[in-house]
C-alpha cells in the first residue's frame, strides 16, 4: 500500500515492501520569506501601516484593513488579504497596484493628488477628522512629521533602495516637505519594493553584489569556506595547494598574511605582491588596495611618481570594486597633491565623505583634520562619530577635547576606550593621557587615587611606541628616583631614555637644554656627597 500526504511538517518517514507511508512537509521545500512589518530593515508596505499604526494615538482604531481602504479609496477588502500584504507573503495585487500607477501619472500633473489620503491618515492618527486641505497644512503637523521621519529613518536602512532615493528624500525631510517624501514612500512600498522576499534570495543576492564586477566564482568560494569553517592542522599546506590552484581568496590571504607579517615574523612584501597580483586580476576589492598600499608607502617601489601612478591606478579599481580603504586613500592623494593629481581639498572632501557614509573610520578623521586645521567646530562632529566606532585615534582625540573642557569623567572614557582598540590600530597617546592625568597624582573627579606602577607602566607602553612625551617623562622620573637612591639599575633608566629622547625626531634645543638643567643636578648632587663625605 502505498500513501502519500501532504503535510505542514515531515512527521514520519518509513518504508517496506508491503507498505510505505510518506508525509510530507511544504516548509520542507518551501523557502522562508521575511516577515516585511516586524522589523526596520525593509522599507515595506507592512512597514508603512505599522508605523502609522504605532504613531496612532489610539491604538485599537488605527487598524490595518481601514489604513488599507484609505490607501486604496476601496470600501472594503478582505481583512486576510490585508495581513498577507502586510506581512510580505504575497505581493500586492494588480488591481492596486494598477490603482498607484494612475495615482502616479496624476500626481506628475497635479501634486494635490495625495492630499485626501494623507488628510485620512491624518485623522487616523490623531483621532479626529481633518477638512483643510492644503500640502503646507500636512507639512505642519507633528504626526506627519513623525511619520516621514520615522519611514526615512527605515529606508536609510534598507540597502535595496538606491543611494539617489536616499539623498532626494533626505531633501524633502531637511526642507520639511513631509508631504512629498511620503508620496514617494507610497510609489515604493506599492510599486517597487518586491515582496514576497526570500531568506535564501537574499542570501544569493548579496552574494551576486560581492562578485559583482569580479572573476571570483561560487565554486572558489565554496573550497576556501570548507577550508576556513572546517580548519585542521593542515591548514596553511591546504591554503597554499588552493592558491596554487587560482583560488582567489586563498591568495588574498597569503598576500594579506605576508603583507602583515604573520607568516616568518616580519613582512615579506614582494611575496605579498605575488600573491595580492592573483586576487587584484580576479577583481578583489582588498587586494586593489593592498597592492596600492604598498606603492603608497614605499614598501614596494621607491615613491617615485611612476610607483604612485601605479599605486592610483590600483585605488581606482578598489573603488570602482567597493573598497572604502582604497577611496580614502585616493582621499588623501588629492588632500596632498601626490602624483599623478593636483592637490584638490574639495575633491578630497568628496572622497572622503563618500567613504564615511559607511563609516570608514580613517575617511571620518580625515574629514575632522581637515576643520580642525580650518580651525572649524566642526571637525567634533566626525571626531564623535568614529570615536563611537571604538577608533583608538579618535577615542584619544575626543578624551583631549573633555579634559581641555574640564569634564575629566567623560575624557577618562575616551582614553579608556582608545586604549581598549585592537593594538595594530592602537593610539598609544591614550595610555600617556591616562597616566599623565590620572594615575600620576590620582583624579579626584574620577575617584582614582595615586597609582605610581600603573603610571610607569603605562607611560613604558607609549615610550616603546614612539611617543616621545612619555619618553621624557620617564626620563624625569626615573632621574628624579636616581637623586633618591643612587641605583645604579635606575640609572640605566635614565640612560636609555636619554637615549630614546636624542634620537627622536622631536628632539630640540628645548628639550636638549632641559635634558642637560636634569644632568647637572645629579653632578651638583655629587659633589655636594663629597664635600659631605670628606667632612665626615
Amino acid at each position: 500500500m502505498l500513501v502519500t500526504q501532504i503535510h505542514s511538517k515531515i512527521v514520519n518517514f518509513s518504508f517496506n515492501p508491503q507498505k510505505c507511508v510518506i508525509i510530507i512537509s511544504r516548509d520542507s521545500y518551501e523557502k522562508n520569506y521575511i516577515r516585511m512589518n516586524e522589523n526596520d530593515f525593509y522599507l515595506s508596505f507592512g512597514n508603512f501601516i505599522r508605523s502609522v499604526k504605532e504613531l496612532a494615538q489610539n491604538k485599537s482604531s488605527a487598524m490595518q484593513t481601514e489604513i488599507f481602504c484609505i490607501l486604496f479609496s476601496v470600501d472594503f477588502v478582505s481583512p486576510t488579504t490585508v495581513n498577507n500584504y502586510c506581512v510580505g507573503i504575497r505581493s500586492i495585487g494588480d488591481t492596486y497596484k494598477q490603482h498607484y500607477i494612475y495615482l502616479h501619472a496624476h500626481y506628475k500633473q497635479d501634486k494635490n493628488t495625495f492630499l485626501s489620503i494623507l488628510l485620512n491618515i491624518l485623522s487616523i492618527m490623531e483621532g479626529k477628522v481633518y477638512k483643510e486641505e492644503s500640502i503646507s497644512f500636512i507639512n505642519n503637523q507633528e504626526s506627519i512629521k513623525k511619520l516621514a521621519i520615522k519611514l526615512y529613518n527605515i529606508a536609510k536602512n534598507d540597502t535595496g533602495i538606491s543611494k539617489d532615493s536616499i539623498k532626494k528624500w533626505s531633501s524633502f525631510i531637511e526642507k520639511t516637505d513631509f508631504y512629498s517624501f511620503l508620496v514617494e514612500v507610497l510609489f515604493h512600498v506599492v510599486l517597487e519594493n518586491k515582496q514576497p522576499l526570500y531568506e535564501v534570495d537574499i542570501k544569493k543576492k548579496k552574494v551576486e553584489e560581492l562578485l559583482f564586477d569580479s572573476f571570483i566564482g561560487y565554486k572558489g568560494i565554496e573550497d576556501y569556506l570548507q577550508l576556513k569553517i572546517k580548519e585542521s592542522v593542515n591548514y596553511d599546506y591546504t591554503l597554499k595547494k588552493l592558491a596554487e590552484n587560482g583560488n582567489v581568496l586563498a591568495n588574498y590571504e597569503l598576500g594579506s598574511n605576508e603583507y602583515l607579517g604573520y607568516v616568518k615574523g616580519y613582512p615579506r612584501y614582494t611575496l605579498a605582491y605575488k600573491y595580492l597580483k592573483i586576487a587584484y586580476e580576479a577583481g578583489h576589492a582588498g587586494a586593489c588596495y593592498l597592492l596600492g598600499k604598498m606603492l603608497y608607502s614605499g614598501a614596494l617601489g621607491s615613491r617615485t611618481n611612476a610607483d604612485y601612478e601605479e599605486a592610483y591606478t590600483y585605488f581606482l579599481q578598489g573603488k570602482k570594486l567597493g573598497s572604502m580603504a582604497s577611496v580614502n586613500k585616493l582621499g588623501l592623494m588629492y588632500l596632498n597633491g601626490i602624483s599623478p593629481v593636483s592637490k584638490d581639498i574639495e575633491k578630497a572632501k568628496t572622497l572622503f565623505l563618500e567613504a564615511a557614509e559607511t563609516n570608514y573610520v580613517y575617511a571620518l578623521n580625515n574629514l575632522g583634520t581637515i576643520y580642525e586645521n580650518n580651525h572649524d567646530d566642526k571637525c567634533l562632529e566626525y571626531y564623535k562619530k568614529s570615536a563611537s566606532l571604538k577608533e583608538s585615534w579618535a577615542c584619544n582625540k575626543m578624551g583631549e577635547y573633555y579634559r581641555n573642557k574640564g569634564d575629566m569623567i567623560l575624557a577618562y572614557q575616551y582614553y579608556v576606550d582608545a586604549i581598549d582598540a585592537d593594538y595594530k590600530h592602537l593610539c598609544y597617546y591614550a595610555y600617556y593621557n591616562l597616566a599623565m592625568y590620572y594615575y600620576k597624582n590620582g583624579s579626584k573627579e574620577k575617584g582614582i587615587e595615586k597609582k605610581e606602577k600603573t603610571y610607569v607602566k603605562y607611560l613604558e607602553l607609549a615610550s616603546e611606541q614612539n611617543v616621545f612625551e612619555a619618553s621624557v617623562e620617564l626620563f624625569e622620573y626615573f632621574i628624579e628616583k636616581y637623586l633618591k637612591t643612587r641605583d645604579s639599575i635606575i640609572w640605566e633608566n635614565v640612560l636609555k631614555y636619554k637615549t630614546k629622547i636624542e634620537t627622536h625626531v622631536k628632539y630640540n634645543l628645548e628639550v636638549k637644554n632641559n635634558i642637560e638643567d636634569w644632568l647637572k643636578r645629579v653632578s651638583q648632587k655629587k659633589e655636594l656627597e663629597i664635600i659631605f663625605e670628606k667632612k665626615h
